[in-house]
């Protein structure tokens, strides 16, 4: 009856369940099925089972499937159960068994998440694994937020048994007569996580328990405070940003005074995924134009800037036709009036007697050139660009207007060629407006 209470307590004051409904994610361990036993027992919630079979043990895989599908009917509980060919994944990455598991895991939970079957997945982390974790993640190197253990609430996935010691969960299990399956593998050496169970083992007591407990409370709000002295520090250092397309400019001489650098360096840029401060340490030191790549994004050296872009911003861009003048929504919002005189509130002004469908729309490209209305001679896009001082992404998102004899018309949004302005001889001219453009 204790524990139940003190699930309960931890229940309402941790989480938000009402009205939710929870898949409870069973192994048929221990953990996993006190968790289930205590849910059924303490909330009103609807509950679903969840499971993985990562068919990594033979039979006995197979025997966890089994055992968790018969409590499920028992007990008149929807069941839903996930294979997976885990092995030869394996062999097909460099990453370990517990990693793949993970992720396959834990991509399944996001699209039972996202398609609304459930409101919450509910895991057995109990207090031994998190302590488990904290020593993980001090032997491989981490910051504060490594030290902190298992998060116990993170996007609809819930810990209901973070507070609990596993003895305590043994001890719940003996007197419910809770009956579950054995893992062998949690007594394999070869796994990190087992060695530092068994070296925990004889010093976890009521005060290391509650030592850690502070510790992590302690570890928490020195995490919250750091979060909240980098939210201020990125806005400092930021000149601009952009939601679309995605652009962040940081301001180089200010990201260059703050020290640890390299720490500075890591936790500005590890969301964005360059975990090396080192690489941000070789780009800050670089000519201008030099960039490094994450998975999705680029960071870029100009000048007295960082430039950070998504990758995609690199990729070729089409051709765009122009056989008519009808309003166009790619690769932006462009739309057209032909007229006898210029309409004051249009973007710009073309002689359209001077015109040749159809028309295009690209990006500027090496070799470029065009007469720059207001300027001498012709010039070459690029050193018309230079002398701008435009940065490499600046000049990525350049686009040109051409006619058909693909003799520039207009640098969009910046500037028109001499030779098809409007003048006292223009009989007709078409107004150019362009809408929205980034």
């Amino acid at each position: 009856m204790f524990y139940k209470k003190k699930f309960l307590n931890c229940l309402k004051k941790h989480f938000i369940l009402k009205n939710k409904k929870i898949y409870v994610a069973v192994s048929s361990g221990l953990d996993s099925m006190v968790m289930l036993d205590l849910l059924l027992k303490s909330c009103n919630n609807p509950i679903g089972v969840i499971h993985c079979n990562f068919n990594l043990r033979g039979d006995d895989s197979d025997k966890d499937e089994f055992f968790i599908q018969e409590f499920c009917l028992k007990n008149n509980l929807n069941f839903k159960s996930k294979n997976f060919n885990t092995s030869s994944i394996r062999r097909k990455t460099k990453f370990s068994i517990q990693m793949i598991a993970r992720k396959l895991r834990y991509d399944w939970f996001k699209f039972l998440l996202n398609n609304s079957y459930c409101d919450y997945i509910a895991l057995g982390h109990h207090l031994d694994d998190s302590i488990e974790t904290f020593f993980i993640n001090i032997i491989r190197g981490t910051g504060i937020k490594g030290l902190i253990g298992i998060n116990n609430f993170k996007k609809n996935i819930i810990r209901p048994l973070f507070l609990f010691s596993k003895k305590e969960i043994r001890s719940y299990a003996k007197e419910n007569n809770i009956h579950w399956r054995e893992d062998i593998s949690n007594n394999d050496f070869k796994y990190l996580r087992n060695k530092i169970r068994f070296f925990l083992k004889p010093i976890l007591n009521y005060k290391f328990y509650n030592g850690f407990k502070k510790s992590i409370k302690y570890l928490s709000d020195e995490y919250i405070c750091s979060s909240h002295h980098m939210d201020y520090i990125s806005n400092y250092i930021r000149i601009e940003k952009k939601k679309c397309p995605f652009l962040v400019k940081i301001d180089l001489k200010k990201l260059i005074r703050l020290y640890p650098l390299s720490t500075y360096l890591f936790k500005i840029f590890y969301k964005y995924g360059f975990k090396n401060p080192k690489n941000l340490k070789n780009i800050l030191n670089s000519k201008s134009g030099k960039k490094i790549l994450s998975k999705k994004f680029c960071l870029i050296k100009d000048r007295t800037t960082f430039i950070l872009v998504e990758k995609s911003f690199f990729l070729l861009k089409k051709i765009y036709y122009l056989h008519n003048l009808n309003t166009i929504k790619n690769p932006f919002f462009i739309s057209f009036l032909i007229s006898d005189k210029k309409k004051t509130n249009y973007s710009t002004y073309v002689d359209y007697e001077k015109l040749i469908f159809p028309l295009k729309i690209r990006n500027w490209e090496k070799g470029d050139k065009f007469n720059p209305i207001g300027l001498k001679g012709i010039k070459k896009l690029s050193k018309y660009f230079k002398d701008k001082k435009m940065s490499l992404v600046e000049k990525k998102n350049i686009w040109v207007l051409l006619n058909g004899d693909n003799k520039i018309i207009w640098i969009i949004s910046d500037r028109l060629d001499q030779h098809f302005k409007v003048t006292n001889l223009t009989k007709k001219v078409l107004n150019i407006n362009l809408h929205n453009f980034f």
